[in-house]
Formats: C-alpha cells, structure tokens, sequence
C-alpha cells in the first residue's frame, strides 16, 4: 500500500485459505458499520454505510473480518469507559496505562513491559481480542 493509505499491512499470509492480516494505520469512527457473523465464524464488516464517519476515516472493505479492536478513552465519558471495561472482563484485554512513578518501588512489578514516556497523555487505550 502507498504511504498515504489509512491501512498497514502487518503480516501477510500467502494461504488463500488465511488471507492477509491488515491494521488501520489511523484511528477512526466505527460510525457506520454493519456488522455480520458471529459464533465460530467471526465478526465481519458487513456493510460499510456510504458517507458515514467509517467510510470516511477506515478503508474497511465489506468481508473484512475484525480480529481486535483498540478504544481510545480520551473523548469517552467516565460512565461509557466503564459499561466498555465491564463488558470486557470475561475476553483478553491489552491495556495501556499511565502510571504515577513510586518514589518508594525499589523493583519492578511482575510481568510488566513498563515503558517509560517523556510525553504526558490522558488516554487510556484498551484492546479486545475475540475469544
């Protein structure tokens, strides 16, 4: 893909069968999208309403199959973030933290990737991974 696409390839599979894993390379509204599926088969776009915030911000194609997504909270109201963390309590979750430094932590905490960021920033980023 060119670099002015809003998509980024991020592994590509040469089986017919698996097709080509795509990321959206910008974030977008889901704002006009149907979707399809469900159960063992999966979650699919299965129209992408024309003129709509998706069509206009996500080069998402009819098909497409949604193997995650990632909310951004920092336009989220306190009450929408948590029905979205409460709903996600039984899948896998990624989540992206801010954390106030520990003058007295002495150790790292366990199983963490803390990575230390020069930039101040208010969101909070989850990702939601299908069962």
């Amino acid at each position: 893909f060119p670099p002015s696409s809003s998509l980024c390839i991020v592994s590509e599979v040469h089986s017919p069968e698996s097709g080509v894993i795509v990321k959206t390379a910008k974030d977008g509204c889901a704002e006009g999208l149907i979707y399809g599926g469900g159960g063992k088969e999966g979650i699919f776009i299965k129209e992408v309403v024309p003129e709509s915030p998706a069509s206009k911000s996500l080069k998402l194609k009819e098909g497409d199959q949604i193997l995650s997504a990632t909310v951004y909270f920092d336009n989220v109201s306190y009450e929408d973030a948590i029905q979205i963390l409460e709903h996600a309590q039984a899948y896998k979750v990624k989540l992206c933290l801010k954390r106030k430094p520990d003058i007295t932590e002495t150790e790292p905490a366990i199983d963490s990737n803390v990575i230390p960021k020069k930039k101040e920033t208010s969101e909070l980023k989850i990702k939601i991974f299908g069962k």
